[in-house]
């Protein structure tokens, strides 16, 4: 596997309808602002490939950033959806977190791991993703297995891409909950073929005005 790098991008503000279990969200017009000028910070890095979560608000996300990437193959893929990555042992849960979890469907913390265990093999180049096999997910086109050493964008969810950190760093299954990122801010990680990954950036959003800064956190917790 080259070296290469692989940026993270989580979507856009959003809103859902609340009555409706299958909706995934549109993006807010502070999301789509969001996206247009995470695409303008990010419309220098020569991108092989861009991939995005199917769920709606993700994909309108990418839209809005590959629009300023033209020519850049873009690669839909379930596996990169909002999941439950790792169920944290309940000793490490708040009482918040613990109702969080209680309320979710048993299928969904089932398959959750499944999932974010088969994108790091997939996209972090672990195990068997890197001998030339599809995602698995039926979103895999010609040469989907073929592995760049160009940097590559991922434009998903909060929970997945901090599995994806928390996997980089070494943290625990936990580790996950313990980050705080915001909408459109950007996340790159350094995959090496001669050691272990690098963090480069966390949560970047300097390319984002203080008012469009973690949005969906409390106001003492924008920075």
């Amino acid at each position: 596997m080259a070296h290469r790098l692989l940026y993270l991008v989580r979507h856009g503000e959003y809103v859902s309808d609340r009555d409706d279990p299958l909706d995934e969200g549109t993006l807010t017009e502070n999301g789509r602002r969001q996206s247009r000028l995470v695409a303008e910070r990010l419309r220098q890095v020569p991108f092989t490939v861009v991939h995005h979560s199917t769920e709606r608000r993700a994909a309108e996300t990418a839209a809005l950033i590959t629009a300023e990437l033209p020519g850049i193959p873009v690669r839909p893929s379930d596996l990169l959806r909002e999941c439950v990555p790792a169920l944290p042992e309940p000793e490490v849960l708040t009482p918040a977190q613990t109702a969080f979890f209680d309320g979710l469907p048993p299928e969904s913390l089932d398959e959750g791991p499944r999932q974010a265990e088969a994108a790091l093999v997939r996209y972090a180049g672990l195990g068997r993703g890197d001998d030339g096999e599809g995602d698995g997910d039926g979103s895999a086109g010609e040469g989907d297995g073929d592995r760049s050493a160009g940097p590559e964008l991922i434009v998903s969810h909060g929970n997945l891409i901090n599995w994806f950190v928390c996997h980089a760093v070494g943290g625990p299954a936990s580790g996950w909950l313990r980050l705080l990122d915001y909408h459109c801010a950007v996340t790159v990680i350094l995959y090496r073929s001669d050691g272990p990954a690098k963090l480069v950036t966390y949560n970047d959003a300097s390319h984002l005005p203080p008012e469009l800064r973690g949005t969906d956190y409390p106001a003492d917790w924008r920075i």
